[in-house]
């Protein structure tokens, strides 16, 4: 059987919060809030005919993931880290899932997995913040991109620290998300970071 092969298509990241029952009772946000938040924006990346790229452990990837596959996305890719300071099921986890994307890109640790999601990605989606969230975030600062496109409902804050130092927008309601990837994809960027996946 014939390998597939990934479409010439821009990439967009899933971010949030893998532990969504610990961070809704910090947030004070409903549980169902991520997740329902999450699934729509999968189905939107897959509207916008985008690759998915997210690490297959739990919470908000894989929520955009079902939604993803709902919607009939593309290609999937799967990031998955072995060695380094996780959650103990993350790797198993990670493993499992990996069975459920296109692609799985593997050979770096936890260390490297913040990195890897902003070096492989065009365009960022950040539904809810957590610690990893909030490096990934970060990371984007020292890969110099790509945008963050955050769904403000779903956190309570990002730093404005942060902010200054990294290209984030804060987005009001999925109905903003859909218009926001769509201009994103469509150039509206381009004069800052040329999409990588993007043909010319």
């Amino acid at each position: 059987m014939k390998k597939r092969k990934r479409p010439n298509l821009p990439v967009i990241g899933l971010i949030g919060p893998t532990n969504i029952r610990r961070i809704s009772q910090a947030s004070g946000l409903p549980e169902t809030l991520y997740r329902d938040s999450a699934l729509n924006a999968g189905a939107l990346i897959a509207k916008h005919q985008a690759i998915m790229a997210m690490v297959p452990d739990r919470g908000i990837a894989m929520s955009g993931l079902r939604g993803y596959s709902s919607a009939q996305g593309a290609w999937t890719i799967g990031l998955v880290p072995a060695g380094g300071p996780s959650d103990s099921v993350a790797t198993p986890n990670c493993l499992e899932n990996a069975a459920a994307c296109d692609e799985v890109i593997d050979g770096f640790t936890w260390h490297h997995q913040h990195a890897a999601i902003c070096e492989l990605s065009d365009l960022l989606v950040c539904i809810g913040l957590s610690c990893g969230t909030l490096t990934e975030i970060a990371w984007t600062k020292w890969v110099h991109g790509p945008r963050v496109l955050a769904l403000a409902e779903t956190f309570t804050a990002i730093p404005t620290e942060i902010l200054a130092e990294t290209d984030v927008a804060l987005i009001d309601s999925l109905d903003s998300l859909d218009t926001a990837i769509g201009r994103e994809l469509s150039g509206g960027y381009k004069d800052k970071r040329q999409l990588k996946h993007v043909p010319s």
